[in-house]
């Protein structure tokens, strides 16, 4: 094969191979914003915009991986990478994408990245650009030689898998974070069905990620039909946003006080506040769903019965916590009057006690139970 017609399949090759990277560039990025990444998305458009223009994300996706595929192009006219180098033209495009991706909990604060990538980002372009120019100049002969076209295409499709792992590496990827970001957008579109699906299966969600959880079925009213379908790992206390998280969401610790009808005293705790607005009559009308639910995960059963009874208006039905809460305490003090008639309770409750006898003293007890009970306050107040 004479030097014309390696020097015309080496084009062909380099053609090629620029098309199918591209490609799967597109394919990533475009995944990567869309599918990945679009709560933060979504959060940082509301932050910049403040809410008055529309989140898209699907145009948003492809806008962003349409400039990105334009950047790529530019730097390799500006440093004709060639051979099997030739893809390293997407590191700048795939910085960029993970540093839009990083921030984490200043996206409320209107920044468009974080503060170590204000200086980190522009040296590392900087020192790319510069290795990048005097490698391509003196080493322009060797990249213009023709290689092995295997080892081209699989060195570039490396370089780029790699540059593709840096950014999921450079981006944020806290799962907990996103879930937190996913539920406010969901709230943000009153779409509390979806609010209360996101991370549903997490057994360790952040106090952010459940705070948000409780006042999202207090908006639905639906806290005391819903409390323990989900892990409640920090009491009373994950009904309330603690004060470090600042303006980390929308819903800011201040705009939750509002919500209930007025603020905590220093150092009160969560229940003892709730408790107070109820008594004073200074809380909104969704604050005495707040104090229930924070008597039942501080397991005051006999609190919560006394205010019940006293504060709680019962209309068609009772909620089912509320409810299984006054079934218990009919079982720890039969000799009281009986305060819930319920027959699927009542059948519920015997295989519960059931299991509870055939598995007592057994290392796995707790664990058992919590596989089959685990939604119920029941187990939360026995076993929690």
């Amino acid at each position: 094969m004479n030097n014309d017609s390696i020097w015309i399949h080496y084009q062909r090759t380099a053609r090629i191979l620029t098309v199918a990277c591209g490609l799967l560039y597109a394919v990533f990025c475009f995944t990567y914003l869309y599918i990945f990444q679009e709560d933060l998305l979504e959060a940082f458009h509301y932050s910049l915009a403040e809410g008055r223009t529309q989140f898209s994300p699907l145009g948003t996706a492809l806008w962003v991986t349409g400039i990105l595929l334009l950047f790529r192009w530019l730097v390799n006219r500006a440093l004709r990478l060639k051979g099997a180098v030739r893809e390293l033209a997407y590191f700048p495009s795939c910085l960029l994408l993970g540093v839009l991706t990083s921030v984490g909990s200043t996206v409320y604060q209107g920044k468009a990245i974080e503060d170590t990538w204000m200086w980190l980002l522009p040296l590392l372009l900087v020192l790319f650009f510069g290795v990048g120019y005097l490698a391509g100049r003196i080493w322009e002969a060797y990249f213009n030689r023709s290689s092995n076209e295997y080892l081209i295409i699989n060195g570039n499709l490396l370089i780029l898998l790699l540059l593709c792992m840096m950014t999921v590496v450079v981006g944020n990827t806290d799962i907990h974070f996103h879930h937190e970001l996913a539920v406010e957008a969901a709230l943000k579109k009153n779409d509390y069905a979806e609010a209360r699906r996101i991370g549903k299966k997490m057994q360790h969600p952040s106090r952010s990620l459940t705070a948000l959880r409780m006042y999202t079925l207090s908006k639905a009213e639906s806290m005391g039909e819903h409390l323990f379908e989900y892990p409640q790992l920090y009491g009373a206390e994950g009904l309330l946003l603690d004060a470090a998280s600042g303006n980390r969401f929308r819903l800011t610790a201040d705009s939750l006080y509002t919500y209930l009808g007025a603020s905590p005293k220093p150092n009160e705790k969560a229940v003892d506040y709730f408790g107070r607005i109820c008594r004073e009559d200074v809380g909104s009308h969704v604050s005495l769903d707040y104090y229930l639910s924070a008597l039942l995960l501080e397991r005051r059963l006999e609190r919560f019965v006394t205010d019940f009874e006293t504060l709680y208006l019962v209309t068609d039905s009772i909620p089912r916590y509320y409810e299984e809460a006054l079934f218990l305490h009919d079982k720890m003090y039969p000799a009281l009057p009986q305060k819930v008639q319920n027959d699927a309770l009542e059948e519920k409750w015997k295989v519960y006690e059931q299991r509870k006898l055939e598995l007592a003293g057994s290392a796995g007890e707790g664990n058992w139970m919590r596989r089959k009970f685990g939604d119920t306050f029941w187990w939360y107040y026995q076993y929690k």
